[in-house]
């Protein structure tokens, strides 16, 4: 062998071991990648799961509590200062732990019980913050609808279809009611306009 094609052969091997070390390289690189992304997934899993558990000890109390409200007198005594301390409780902890649309719909809730909202209004803000509850904890694109929700604890829901209204508006027309939100919002509406 003649010291040009000695040399061609180092040259060969020397570039085959460079190759094979910058794939080893390469190869270490994407494997710590991918366990970096395993062990961040694995930790957004487990907040998911801490989170998700947390949500039921929040709703929980508060869900049982609606549930036993309904259909009867309101409560006094002490059963209304435990009542109250649980308002106070689960108001603070949604407002951590709920989706904005659980916040939002326990408002609306809150507010038409404030503002005596007729019984259809608050089966129907009730039925909203029940659903929104359900999408929070677990189930996003449940396909049960209010009157499955309101079904199971009014025996004649189906004699007041009402309770069925698409429109929250048209509903609250019909009972002769607004909301309170939507005064303060056509208040701030013509501020601005006034502002402006």
């Amino acid at each position: 062998m003649s010291n040009q094609e000695w040399w061609v052969s180092i040259a060969a091997a020397a570039v085959s071991a460079l190759a094979a070390v910058v794939a080893a390289i390469i190869a270490s690189r994407t494997s710590k990648a991918i366990r970096r992304s395993e062990l961040n997934a694995q930790r957004v899993r487990d907040l998911e799961e801490r989170l998700h558990g947390k949500k039921y000890d929040v709703y929980k109390p508060m869900i049982n509590m609606l549930r036993d409200l309904l259909g009867t007198a309101v409560p006094e005594g002490d059963a209304q200062a435990e009542l109250i301390v649980l308002m106070k409780d689960f108001s603070t902890w949604i407002t951590i732990f709920g989706s904005d649309e659980a916040i939002v719909s326990f408002h609306n809730f809150m507010q038409g019980a404030f503002k005596d909202g007729p019984i259809v209004v608050m089966m129907r803000l009730y039925a909203d913050f029940i659903l929104a509850a359900r999408k929070d904890m677990g189930y996003p694109d449940t396909a049960v609808q209010r009157e499955h929700l309101l079904g199971v604890r009014i025996n004649d829901i189906y004699e007041y279809p009402q309770f069925m209204e698409s429109s929250f508006d048209r509903l609250c027309q019909q009972a002769g009611w607004t909301p309170p939100w939507q005064e303060f919002a056509s208040v701030r509406s013509s501020r601005q306009v006034n502002a402006g």
